[in-house]
């Protein structure tokens, strides 16, 4: 009974041992590609996640261009009334230079503009 049960433990032992070596051979040859691939994907999400952030920034900075675009139409707006007033205001002091009397306090204006 002695030999039988060790012939049996022998014929386990080397169909497991088989399997053990089949094993470790598969997993030789494939942890350079299963590495390969966990960086490939690894890249991937990087690449996503850098993607993402350019989406987010290129959307920032076409919204500042737009607020930039609508500032500057503003003040243009504003500084031509302001220089519409400026040249207003310049014709107002030239006319009232012309109609304004070089005498003060007097009765008969110098020079004669009609009033």
């Amino acid at each position: 009974m002695n030999v039988e049960l060790t012939d049996i433990l022998t014929i386990i032992g080397t169909l497991g041992g088989f399997e053990a070596i089949k094993w470790g051979i598969k997993f030789w040859t494939t942890r350079k590609t299963n590495a390969r691939i966990e960086d490939a994907h690894a890249d991937a999400e990087e690449f996503k996640a850098l993607r993402e952030y350019n989406e987010f920034l290129q959307k920032q900075l076409s919204d500042k261009e737009e607020r930039f675009v609508e500032q500057t139409d503003r003040l243009r707006k504003v500084q031509d009334e302001l220089f519409s007033l400026k040249e207003e205001n310049s014709n107002l002091k030239l006319e009232l230079a012309l109609k304004r009397c070089e005498k003060k306090k007097c009765g008969d204006r110098e020079p004669q503009n009609g009033y």
